[in-house]
């Protein structure tokens, strides 16, 4: 059945599955009285029983809705249905509070008292009357501010509450409750919650909870609390369990009027505040807070490996007024950084892995900033106690003293509007380091990273001299007594977090670790001595600029002169060099130096474009440099990769080199017959040349030879190989073959120690072995019609078997080996001296290397019988300095060996 109780409750009908009492009632004249005994009831909402005694008032003000005494308790009822009942006395913003409040729950005890003249209801406390609701819930959820009336973060509710819930007169109250925040199960709670005046509906909460620290921050970044804290907790983490005090008056109706007041309590927590701020650990102290902000004070912790003291807070919430030109939080950090922990700290980034290169430690000041949801830092050391070992300028004793600051700061709006649209966030971020330079850059924050848009760079400046922020781009100034950019290739490499020692690995790690806008568009560099790519270079004055992967400069230095360009690698490319120089020295030090570099990453070497008209190496001019090289092969996965050699040139007045090759891995089997050469050694470099000569004696005496050769024109042509790079010849592992063939020059008497082979060649210590007299033919230098034949070298051994000299007097003819890298040689030379028609049309013609010089002369002595009695036969061996000559006698049986040679004393060096 059901009861209709119209003007109690605001749906008046009352269903009940069950319903008894006893009923009496009176009217006397205009009076009307009613009694309830003995009542029981249920329904799906609640079960009880109780006591109802009503009657019309005495006055016609107050004769309707009557005076009330009720007695009732309830043995079961249910949470969310607690708004259903609460008579329409209680304001309807009181009753919508109570059905939005409470979601759910059971109530296992209650107990009512009304008593009153029901105009009063529910009888203010100036008001005569009693109206009183206690009753135990259990599990309930409470939502002590509705979700529906906040904007933003919701207050979390109370979840698996237990406690009292009493309404007496025109207050509400949750007493004595423990139970847990929603999304927080970790967190214990208790609270008490109390509502004065349900008609204005202000929420007192008074809370203790315990619990998971990181639970805790996930509360206050999700709730209100994050606008009050100016969200300077967004972005924190932490462990441990902590105690947090919370005190709240939120008035329903106004709700930016919130009252906060509480304190979280640090007993050895590990807190992180940003992602890339160093770790705080075993963390104590108290956070105090309020709607205006938070304050930190006399926080003890332990960061980058030293003890730490802070101090601070915010200043004032962004709801509360707060100036946008200053900071909503502001934090002050005193502490000590070791090397050690430095290293540890990986969220600092390149800053933690370039401390691989410190040792000791320093004391610092910090202050850690929030403007507008912008993070601004500023750390100042003098780094006294912390040793530095970097690469020139950076190199530092502990001991010393190296001024430190790095700071980021936002731009006010009025400051912003100058660069771009109003209302975009910019900062400022400064680097200064003692005199030794500073770095600016002027940032728009408003994408997902920041970017570039203007930066100075200053290394090295006198007084005076500025590097000014350009109107866009980054313009450097750097002057500096050595610049060792191959040292800083490896350090930069491992401070962007790859991999160490790699040429070319550092700009392209740094490039992506930090993004291109940071890097010079512009740059002036001057140096006494830079180190770049294995060379040392002197009295360098560089003016250049970069456009995306492009670098461009005009260099001027001691060894070089010209105009550069560098398209840095992207992607599976390895990047080009291209150079049009003036001149171009390198020494036999930095030849050295290259040759390691070569021979250490050949992967990373770009491909070059470069022409050098007046090149220079080891000390010997070259004439005119030409290098068309490419590196392939990089690209697919498991492919060799190969440097391509596509053109090699070298023009001089005496001759033209040109060449082409390559330098790749060996194959599997190739590499283990080279058992333990180096890496580089592992490579091979092939090379087809051609050597078209002007004057071979104006050649040699530019590299060194002088005096050895007089005129002489022809060429060399053939393929040689070798292991190990193309600036590093590796004598013993040569291989190849190749053809000489000159004509119209003369051997000159000449220290074979000096011209080595080319002294041997020239048979200058052959006369005194001769049965004739023809000094005036070797004596002073051999002169020749031509030299020609074909050479293989296997090996690092050079081997010939018809190398040909003919003379106006006399032609020779040899075959034998020679070692290059040992310096000795195993000759048989045959001298015919006497030439007229027949011989030379005999040594006129090519001697074919197939047949060899023994079948050769066998040929001619049949054709020419009366020569084999003038022809000459000797064996040399020995060293090329210091050569052994052994006249071999041939009698008419023919050419003994040397074994039945005459006993004729050996000859060293003879004149």
């Amino acid at each position: 059945g059901a009861l209709d109780l119209p003007g109690v409750f605001e749906d008046p009908v009352v269903g009940f599955d069950h319903l008894s009492a006893d009923l009496g009632w009176q009217v006397k004249g205009a009076q009307l009285a009613l009694q309830v005994a003995q009542l029981k009831f249920s329904n799906a909402d609640a079960q009880g029983e109780g006591d109802i005694s009503w009657r019309t008032g005495d006055t016609a003000r107050n004769r309707l809705p009557g005076i009330l005494d009720l007695r009732a308790s309830l043995s079961r009822a249910t949470g969310n249905r607690v708004w259903r009942y609460l008579p329409l006395g209680v304001g309807k913003e009181a009753r919508d509070y109570v059905r939005q409040a409470v979601e759910q729950g059971a109530v296992t005890e209650a107990r009512f008292r009304v008593k009153g003249d029901l105009i009063d209801f529910p009888f203010s406390r100036s008001r005569p009357g009693e109206f009183h609701i206690q009753a135990q819930v259990q599990d309930a959820t409470y939502a002590f501010v509705p979700a529906s009336l906040t904007r933003g973060n919701p207050w979390p509710a109370l979840t698996q509450l237990s406690g009292e819930l009493v309404f007496d007169r025109s207050s509400m109250q949750v007493r004595n409750a423990a139970g847990r925040f929603a999304g927080a199960p970790g967190l214990q709670v208790k609270a008490d919650v109390r509502i004065p005046e349900l008609n204005t509906t202000t929420v007192s909460v008074s809370a203790q909870v315990a619990g998971p620290l990181d639970e805790s921050l996930a509360i206050v970044n999700r709730s209100p609390l994050a606008e009050l804290t100016g969200a300077a907790l967004a972005e924190a983490s932490a462990n441990g369990n902590a105690d947090l005090r919370l005190q709240l008056v939120l008035p329903v109706a106004q709700l930016a009027r919130s009252q906060v007041q509480g304190s979280l309590t640090l007993a050895g927590n590990d807190l992180q505040l940003m992602p890339d701020t160093p770790l705080l650990a075993r963390t104590r102290g108290m956070v105090t807070f309020n709607e205006r902000g938070f304050t930190l004070a006399g926080i003890q912790t332990r960061a980058l490996g030293g003890d730490v003291r802070i101090d601070g807070g915010s200043r004032g919430a962004p709801a509360q007024g707060a100036a946008a030109s200053e900071p909503s939080v502001v934090i002050r950090v005193q502490g000590t950084a070791t090397a050690d922990g430095l290293r540890q700290a990986r969220e600092l980034g390149f800053v933690s892995r370039l401390a691989r290169h410190a040792s000791g430690g320093a004391a610092y000041t910090a202050t850690l900033g929030v403007r507008r949801g912008v993070a601004e830092v500023m750390v100042a050391s003098n780094l006294q106690g912390l040793g530095l070992d970097l690469p020139a300028p950076l190199a530092k004793a502990a001991d010393a003293v190296l001024p430190l600051r790095y700071e980021n700061a936002l731009l006010t709006e009025s400051q912003a509007a100058a660069y771009g649209p109003p209302g975009r966030l910019m900062d400022q971020m400064s680097v200064e380091l003692g005199r030794i330079g500073a770095i600016t850059y002027l940032r728009d924050l408003s994408g997902a990273q920041p970017r570039v848009l203007r930066g100075g760079i200053a290394v090295g400046l006198a007084a005076g001299e500025s590097a000014p922020l350009p109107e866009q781009g980054v313009r450097a100034n750097v002057n500096l007594a050595t610049v060792n950019l191959d040292a800083w290739e490896g350090v930069l490499a491992e401070a962007a977090g790859g991999a160490t020692g790699k040429p070319g690995a550092g700009a392209a790690s740094l490039r992506s670790s930090t993004g291109p806008g940071y890097l010079p568009t512009v740059m002036a560099v001057r140096a006494r001595e830079l180190v770049v790519e294995g060379r040392t270079l002197h009295d360098v004055v560089v003016g250049g600029s970069r456009d995306g992967l492009v670098w461009r400069a005009n260099v001027d230095a001691s060894e070089l002169n010209g105009y550069m360009e560098y398209r840095q690698a992207s992607g599976a490319g390895p990047g080009l060099v291209h150079a049009r120089l003036a001149r171009l020295a390198i020494a036999a030090g930095a030849a050295s130096e290259v040759e390691a570099l070569l021979d250490s990453q050949p992967a990373s070497i770009p491909a070059l474009d470069i022409v050098v008209e007046d090149f220079e190496l080891r000390g010997k001019k070259l004439g005119r440099l030409d290098i068309d090289a490419v590196n392939r092969g990089a690209g697919a996965a498991g492919s060799v990769r190969e440097w391509r050699l596509n053109k090699l040139g070298l023009t001089m007045p005496e001759g033209v080199f040109t060449a082409t090759g390559n330098w790749a891995a060996l194959d599997a089997q190739a590499a283990a017959a080279a058992g333990g050469r180096s890496g580089g050694e592992r490579r091979r470099t092939v090379m087809n040349f051609k050597l078209d000569v002007a004057d071979s004696g104006l050649l040699l005496a530019r590299f060194g030879m002088k005096d050895v050769v007089r005129r002489g024109k022809g060429k060399l042509e053939g393929q040689v190989a070798w292991l190990g790079s193309p600036l590093s010849l590796d004598y013993p592992s040569m291989t190849g073959a190749f053809n000489v063939n000159m004509e119209g020059g003369q051997f000159l008497k000449a220290d074979p120690g000096l011209a080595k082979l080319l002294g041997v060649l020239s048979l200058q210590s052959l006369p005194r072995r001769l049965t004739l007299d023809f000094r005036d033919v070797f004596t002073e230098g051999f002169a020749f019609d031509f030299v020609r034949g074909d050479i293989t070298i296997q090996q690092g051994i050079a081997a010939t078997n018809n190398l040909q000299m003919k003379g106006v007097n006399a032609a020779v003819l040899m075959e034998g080996k020679a070692d290059i890298a040992r310096e000795t040689q195993d000759l048989k030379v045959v001298v015919i001296p006497e030439i007229n028609a027949g011989t030379a049309s005999l040594v006129a013609g090519v001697i074919n290397p197939a047949i060899g010089l023994g079948t050769f002369l066998a040929q001619m002595f049949l054709r020419q019988p009366l020569m084999r009695a003038a022809t000459q036969e000797f064996h040399i061996d020995g060293t090329w300095a210091d050569p052994r000559i052994i006249k071999v006698d041939r009698r008419a049986a023919g050419p003994q060996s040397q074994a039945d040679a005459e006993p004729a004393p050996q000859t060293k060096g003879i004149n």
